[in-house]
């Protein structure tokens, strides 16, 4: 950036920098700086759709923040107070649970990208959420990434849910209905994945991220002997920086959708940085 005074790096209070060092591999201020230049002069090359939102991170300051959720500066803000509040509410591991819920029902083509509801996908959500009877707080961040192999958006949500068994065969259930089972031709989809709190503080930090990914597939020909019985080498998937349509695309629907309306949250409520539990 060029400026007569160059913005200074966007220092937490101590108790948000000593809470970021303690997370296993969480950006820093440096970090998160380069990010956000790299993400200005991306956008630079794009200024027909894309000016306004350049000016939002070119002018971001620690002092007037711009608040966006395609400013990886503001959103590291917001992952660390999410994070720290978030596991003084899941201080037991036991009682929770970490899950991935993807809507391949949902899965959007560039041209019908800007169409998306997202609120219509979390009013949907809520429902099950209150049908499956999860008695208490759910609570995670909304994403989309690339898939290049059907060149579709896959909505999806990363969240933490009470360890509650039944709630979750029901939403188990419901994730794998048969409108959610069809995407790729001889793939077994996996709508939901539940997971413990193994590593609380690097899990709930990652439910909060805000960068979506160009997800490659990766298929294999060969057969693999497992014991007595071959079988043919499962199909794997990496992650990527998406290409520069989708890339500036992702930026541009960041901010348009925001911070507030990226986090899902069920039966509990922001005030300020601290969360509070409904009855």
């Amino acid at each position: 950036m060029n400026r007569k005074h160059p913005i200074p790096l966007r220092k937490l209070d101590d108790e948000l920098e000593t809470f970021a060092k303690a997370l296993p591999n969480f950006e820093t201020v440096k970090d998160v700086r380069q990010e956000r230049e790299l993400r200005i002069i991306k956008l630079t090359r794009y200024l027909s759709n894309s000016l306004k939102l350049m000016n939002k991170l070119e002018n971001c300051h620690p002092e007037y923040p711009c608040n966006s959720a395609a400013c990886p500066e503001c959103i590291r803000m917001h992952r660390l107070e999410m994070t720290k509040e978030v596991m003084t509410i899941c201080s037991n591991l036991d009682e929770w649970k970490s899950v991935t819920l993807i809507f391949y029902q949902d899965a959007i083509s560039n041209d019908d990208f800007w169409g998306f509801d997202l609120n219509k996908l979390k009013r949907r959500l809520r429902r099950w959420l209150n049908d499956c009877g999860f008695s208490t707080m759910v609570i995670g961040g909304y994403e989309m990434d690339f898939h290049t192999d059907v060149q579709k958006w896959l909505p999806h949500f990363h969240l933490i849910v009470p360890n509650e068994p039944d709630a979750i065969n029901k939403l188990r259930i419901k994730m794998k209905s048969q409108q959610n089972a069809v995407f790729r031709q001889k793939i077994i989809n996996r709508p939901i994945l539940v997971n413990n709190l193994k590593i609380p503080e690097k899990q709930i930090s990652y439910h909060f991220k805000s960068i979506w990914w160009r997800i490659e597939s990766i298929s294999y020909d060969e057969t693999i002997k497992i014991g007595l019985k071959v079988r043919k080498r499962k199909r794997r998937t990496k992650k990527f920086r998406l290409k520069k349509k989708e890339y500036i695309q992702s930026l541009l629907m960041l901010d348009k959708i925001g911070i507030s309306e990226l986090t899902f949250m069920y039966k509990v409520k922001k005030y300020g940085s601290h969360l509070v539990i409904k009855d």
